[in-house]
């Protein structure tokens, strides 16, 4: 009796282990196939903004506490480097209630009064101008998106402009940053319609193409009517080394002892007309924050700048924290150099960039 009973427990067991062998096995073989296949959905969307030419008009809209402005421009694209856009008319703007109806009404008069100043006939000549346009996602950024971000392709049954589209959505494996969802053509991967949340899911910012056409003859020919109206702006800064960045300094430039997670340094930048300054340019593959670093003294009496802002205490030194919609903007000097650190990171987190900014200042 008690062996018989020896044998339905060890079959049991058996078939318990052999269950559990199989769910891992079968883990191991799903797991990295979805990876695989986010990561090629992301691949094909990068390569078709560097290989796909396309021309169409596209709705620019951007939502903010100060109101929404859409914009409707026309987009000619060949490359990540001929990739133009020009601004055909403003389609619509609202003031939100807090902009028409806050306390301040002084400073929203002011500010309308400076709106309309801009909106002179050297303002309209410059935003009718060609301006070099973005690709979203760049080469070099996948594999850090695919480390910080959840992607996920899932079929649309929406057409846009005429085409089918399918979907990658992009989540945030840490809080406090945005979601994207990403509409692009099953034909060839070309985005048609992007929106980006906010980290409460609140929709800040979609471009959506209402016309788009992937003939290449026709890209070619409009490409070369359009390039006698496009004047390319001159680089106003190029990639330099950390040594270099030293020289330019005529100190050691300061790195952040933190930096929120996910995130690396992605390049320094010289800034052309702007002596004894450098950037340094953060990202996590999709979000950026910048840091601006300079010994001219000239930068410290920037009152302009600083109107506008609240003055805080970090670390014992005075900084001037400032909000524009989702970006934060910080200034302050340490030691011998003036910062300025600007991005759409939550404000915690960004004060812990300048604390540990602070810190090392002191330290040096």
């Amino acid at each position: 009796m008690q062996t018989h009973k020896y044998l339905i427990h060890h079959k049991d067991l058996r078939r318990k282990r052999n269950f559990v062998w199989y769910m891992v096995i079968a883990l191991l073989l799903w797991g990295p196939h979805t990876l695989f296949a986010d990561i090629s959905t992301l691949e094909r969307i990068v390569e078709a903004e560097s290989n796909v030419s396309y021309i169409g008009i596209r709705l620019k809209t951007f939502i903010s506490p100060r109101g929404t402005r859409t914009f409707e421009a026309l987009v000619i694209h060949k490359s990540p480097e001929i990739f133009y856009e020009k601004k055909l008319s403003v389609v619509g703007e609202r003031k939100s209630f807090e902009d028409s109806r806050g306390e301040d009404r002084g400073d929203n008069r002011r500010r309308d009064r400076d709106e309309d100043r801009r909106n002179g006939r050297e303002r309209t000549r410059e935003e009718n101008k060609w301006r070099q346009a973005r690709t979203l996602f760049s080469q070099k950024d996948v594999e850090l998106i695919a480390q910080n971000y959840n992607l996920e392709k899932s079929p649309s049954t929406e057409e846009i402009a005429n085409y089918e589209t399918d979907l990658l959505t992009v989540t945030p494996k840490f809080a406090g940053r945005p979601t994207l969802r990403v509409f692009f053509a099953r034909e060839n991967g070309v985005i048609l319609r992007a929106e980006a949340l906010d980290p409460e899911g609140v929709l800040r910012a979609m471009s959506v193409y209402t016309r788009i056409s992937f003939d290449a003859e026709a890209v070619e020919r409009k490409w070369k009517t359009f390039q006698k109206e496009i004047e390319p702006k001159p680089q106003r800064s190029y990639s330099i080394s950390l040594a270099d960045g030293e020289k330019i300094l005529q100190t050691k430039p300061i790195q952040p002892e933190y930096l929120p997670p996910g995130f690396q340094l992605q390049d320094v930048h010289s800034i052309k007309d702007r002596e004894h300054s450098i950037h340094l340019i953060y990202t996590d593959g999709f979000l950026d924050f910048s840091i601006f670093e300079t010994t001219d003294k000239r930068a410290r009496r920037g009152s302009e700048r600083h109107r506008g802002s609240d003055v805080i205490e970090i670390a014992g030194t005075h900084v001037h924290k400032r909000q524009r919609g989702p970006t934060y903007t910080f200034s302050w000097s340490s030691s011998d150099i003036h910062f300025f650190l600007f991005g759409e990171m939550p404000a915690p987190e960004m004060q812990k960039v300048v604390e540990s900014i602070i810190h090392k200042a002191k330290e040096k």
